[in-house]
């Protein structure tokens, strides 16, 4: 059974959520309960873990050599 739920999210990121579900051609609803499902998986991230990530990506610029960065860019992301 769906409950509705009401709360407050950035407009940016709504805007943003609502074009991806759009390109995917499925509804945000669904788009937001599978981010949500894989947030709380086992596998999800300890708030920790976040902030170590956060700290190493998005605080300073990223230096990669070329060939780690060639072997991101062909990763396929859907294999894991």
């Amino acid at each position: 059974m769906k409950l509705k739920v009401g709360t407050l999210i950035e407009e940016e990121v709504i805007r943003l959520a609502k074009r991806r579900a759009a390109e995917e051609g499925r509804s945000l609803s669904d788009m937001i309960q599978d981010a949500l499902v894989q947030y709380l998986s086992t596998g999800a991230l300890s708030p920790k873990e976040r902030e170590m990530g956060y700290h190493l990506f998005c605080e300073r610029p990223l230096t990669l050599k070329p060939d780690e960065f060639r072997q991101i860019l062909e990763e396929d992301a859907w294999d894991q």
